[in-house]
């Protein structure tokens, strides 16, 4: 009886370990299948970086790409056992000349393969900015918005918030004079306060001496793709291209043309964005 009860023992743990290594066998192989299938279909989901353009001392920025990361999707996917794009890990593309290298050139325009726009809007002490503000909520879009000093001391909440609603604030010192004390402290009040990434400055023409105040307080400095100063509806269709960084003339005219032109841009397919995303890498 005791020998029959241990050949019976011996034949279960056969079976068992027989079952065992079936199902063994069952998981490598779809485990198997699920690495070539990911390697298989990794190339379609690729996206090349794109280099900056840089010229003399002008910068147009470029875009990081990214390619899957076969090792660390595979550990994800077999925990569910098959495919699922959604569960894709990727490892970036990075590009060589970052803005964050080249502060010593002038940015002229945002990615030229990107159909993006930013619209620049100046602020001084004579600009009706909540008219401004109201059409780009209505429309629901983002810009971005130079400030003078003194226009920021007397409305630094309303500034602030604006950062907080995802436009991007830039800064003119004093009377676009970044020489003056005041370019520093707006400086801190947009970064620090306001938790901004990064510092603009603004010039309509090169200019050595803003270009290198501002590189010395580790600031990116923007020449407009476009300035319009007159007619912006009828101006906006001749000037807008892929990457466009428009500056417009802060006026009644342009107040009671703005949502116009905001819809004739998002009309021929065009995203608005602020500074801040627009230049994103």
């Amino acid at each position: 009886m005791k020998q029959s009860f241990q050949i019976l023992g011996i034949i279960t743990l056969l079976i068992g370990s027989f079952i065992y290594n079936e199902k063994v066998g069952v998981v490598s192989k779809l485990n198997d299948d699920l690495l070539s299938e990911i390697k298989e279909k990794q190339n379609n989901y690729v996206q090349t970086q794109t280099e900056a353009i840089i010229k003399n001392n002008t910068i147009i920025p470029g875009k990081n790409g990214k390619k899957v990361d076969v090792k660390k999707t595979y550990t994800k996917m077999k925990q569910i056992g098959y495919f699922d794009e959604k569960l894709l890990v990727y490892k970036p593309l990075e590009i060589k000349n970052k803005l964050k290298d080249n502060k010593d050139k002038y940015i002229i325009s945002g990615n030229k393969n990107e159909k993006t726009v930013s619209l620049i809007f100046k602020v001084t002490n004579n600009t009706n900015l909540n008219n401004i503000i109201n059409t780009l909520n209505k429309t629901n879009t983002k810009a971005t918005f130079f400030i003078d000093s003194t226009f920021l001391k007397q409305n630094n909440n309303l500034i602030i918030n604006q950062i907080k609603e995802g436009h991007t604030i830039g800064n003119l010192s004093t009377k676009e004079d970044y020489t003056h004390p005041d370019f520093t402290w707006m400086k801190t009040i947009i970064t620090k306060t306001g938790k901004q990434k990064n510092n603009y400055c603004y010039t309509e023409k090169q200019n050595k001496t803003i270009l290198k105040n501002c590189e010395l307080q580790n600031s990116y400095t923007i020449i407009p793709t476009a300035i319009i100063k007159e007619k912006p509806y009828i101006n906006i269709k001749t000037k807008i291209e892929k990457g466009s960084i428009i500056s417009l003339e802060t006026n009644k005219e342009l107040e009671n043309e703005l949502e116009n032109i905001i819809n004739y841009i998002k009309s021929k397919g065009y995203q608005i964005k602020s500074l801040e995303k627009e230049l994103k890498e």
